[in-house]
This record gives C-alpha cells, sequence and structure tokens, in this order.
C-alpha cells in the first residue's frame, strides 16, 4: 500500500508566516498604538478608561480654559507626550514621556490625574478595561493567527 501526501510544501509555508507572525513586534506594536488610540479617544470625550465621566473641572479652571468640557488638554503637551512601543514580540508599553510641562513634567502631571493626588480629582485615563484588551488582542493577535490558519487550510 502507498499514501501520497498533498500539501505539505504549502503547509510548512504557512506555518513558517505563523512563526514569522508571532516572532515579530508588528502585532504588540499595533497592540500598543490601538491601547494609546483608545486612551486618546475616552479622554476626548471626557470619560476615563471605564467610560465613566470625569469629575467637573473646579469653576476657576474652566474659566481659565475657556471650557467646561473635561477633557485634559489646556496646551495639548500631557496628551501629546504619550508614546506606544513594541519592546519585543510579547511585551509592549503605553506611557507619558516625561516632557516640560511648565513647572511640572508631563508624566507626573499624567500621574496626578491618574491618582487624584492632592487636591486634583481622580481622573483615571492612562488604563485600559479588560473589554477593551480582548478586543485589541482579537484585532491585533487573533484575526490575523485565523486568517494566516485558513491558508493552511487551503
Amino acid at each position: 500500500m502507498s499514501v501520497r501526501m498533498t500539501g505539505i510544501i504549502e503547509t510548512r509555508g504557512v506555518l513558517r508566516e505563523i512563526e514569522e507572525f508571532l516572532s515579530s513586534k508588528k502585532p504588540m506594536q499595533e497592540f500598543c498604538d490601538g491601547v494609546k488610540e483608545r486612551i486618546l479617544k475616552k479622554t476626548a470625550e471626557g470619560k476615563d478608561y471605564m467610560s465613566r465621566k470625569f469629575k467637573a473641572y473646579s469653576a476657576a479652571y474652566a474659566k481659565r480654559k475657556g471650557s467646561k468640557h473635561v477633557n485634559l488638554r489646556l496646551s495639548g503637551q500631557m496628551l501629546d507626550s504619550i508614546k506606544s512601543e513594541a519592546e519585543s514580540s510579547l511585551k509592549g508599553r503605553v506611557w507619558v514621556e516625561g516632557t516640560p510641562h511648565g513647572k511640572i513634567r508631563s508624566d507626573m502631571l499624567a500621574n496626578i490625574h491618574t491618582t487624584g493626588t492632592g487636591k486634583q480629582p481622580r481622573r483615571e485615563f492612562m488604563n485600559i478595561s479588560q473589554a477593551g484588551i480582548k478586543e485589541l488582542t482579537k484585532k491585533c493577535f487573533d484575526d490575523p493567527l485565523l486568517e494566516l490558519a485558513k491558508k493552511a487550510r487551503g
């Protein structure tokens, strides 16, 4: 009896593509960029990472800003200092870079907003919900891997 196997070469090719995908920093970079985009979008909407409305600005600050809309953007320096980076295929980070922002660095100002230090009300914007993580994992990792697997099935 003899058996003829076909598709081995194609399967090896797809497995090589899957290996390249999993060892690449690209999916992690897309994930980190997605986290950053979510932070900026929710903050612009006046919401924290769990979609809860931010506490209102004080009357004096709202007057100085010229708006009651709480979006943590006066000069834009703090939010413009948010960076994202894939350090490897398995590890990435999103952070506020410590750029000068008047008398205080952007990273320190972000920490004050996030923790509610001193008189500052807590406005936790530098975070992502579990639902957000699942959504980005599906988009950046699961869906592309499924597409590669479909190629292997022919």
